[in-house]
């Protein structure tokens, strides 16, 4: 079973320190401000991840995972319900029209889990990330 708490203090340094991507290593540090969380499987953080709110009706998500997430199987099942449970609670108490979230380009298994919460494509931004790696945005507009 995951277990989804709110963020706590060393958790995002955990997953900065043993992340999924190597990339997030050299990622500046960020400051997040709630709605923040940690999943936690088997005692392990899996992953830390939230929303800004950036005005009413529109918030920009983020998702960083460790490399502890590498598991098939049951595991994968559970670990995207619990991620979409969560975007899809934080959409409903925010009240939010819009969320949108950036994708590497070079992590092509994140667009198939975002697309299959409900994300649609928008396009292509170019040199976005802080090590100039391309993302792809994406919307869920909720009506």
């Amino acid at each position: 079973m995951i277990t989804i708490r709110d963020l706590q203090d060393g958790d995002l340094e955990y997953v900065r320190e043993n992340p999924l991507e190597g990339a997030v290593k050299n990622y500046p540090k960020m400051i997040p401000t709630p709605p923040a969380f940690t999943a936690i499987f088997e005692d392990k953080i899996v992953g830390v991840g939230g929303a800004i709110v950036l005005w009413d009706g529109v918030g920009e998500f983020w998702l960083m995972l460790t490399a502890d997430c590498k598991r098939e199987g049951v595991f994968g099942i559970m670990a995207f319900q619990a991620i979409k449970d969560k975007v899809d609670d934080i959409i409903e108490k925010h009240k939010l029209r819009r969320a949108q979230c950036t994708v590497r380009v070079d992590f092509p298994k994140a667009r198939k889990m975002v697309e299959a919460i409900g994300f649609k494509l928008e396009g292509l931004m170019k040199k976005y990330c802080p090590d100039g790696c391309d993302v792809w945005l994406y919307a869920r507009i909720t009506e």
